[in-house]
């Protein structure tokens, strides 16, 4: 007669959460990444200032999760202060992206490509690859509006390991 085998979940160690943003060509350097969390429909940026990066809630929560993480941040603030993501739309292909999780490891990514988006146009920050790192912020400021009309997407690939 044979035994059942029981079968006891793995253990696992737990994925660890990005800690902070670094993108060298912009000379940003230990930006903090904070949870965006959705409030009223909507996520709620009042976390972000001159240099903090928000995790957007339904995305992507560490790197190599099944979905991309995509890091919001502003471009610039009330009265002309600018944002961490003041310049990101000079970030060349290949530019180096790296994030760090609170386990102590550095994920490196480049610059794959960049679009702009409709305010609206939340399915394009959904993609089912973590090795994928979306960064996120207001595009094209209309004078006339006074606000911005677009979103800019830069998107980043894991480039190798982390570290």
């Amino acid at each position: 007669m044979l035994a059942a085998a029981i079968l006891l979940p793995r253990r696992t160690v737990s994925p660890s959460p990005p800690m902070s943003l670094v993108i060298p060509a912009l000379s940003r350097l230990n930006m903090p990444i904070v949870p965006l969390l959705i409030v009223n429909g909507v996520w709620d940026e009042t976390r972000l200032g001159a240099h903090e990066v928000g995790l957007l809630q339904t995305t992507g929560r560490w790197p190599g999760d099944a979905l991309a993480m995509v890091l919001a941040a502003h471009v610039t603030l009330e009265g002309g202060v600018r944002g961490p993501f003041y310049g990101l739309a000079a970030l060349q292909t290949n530019a180096r992206v790296m994030v760090q999780t609170y386990d102590g490891r550095l994920w490196r990514y480049r610059v794959i490509g960049r679009r702009l988006l409709r305010p609206g146009d939340v399915k394009a920050i959904y993609q089912r690859d973590g090795r994928r790192l979306f960064l996120l912020t207001c595009a094209t400021w209309s004078q006339r509006k006074q606000a911005y009309a677009h979103r800019l997407l830069v998107e980043t690939a894991m480039d190798i390991k982390p570290v």
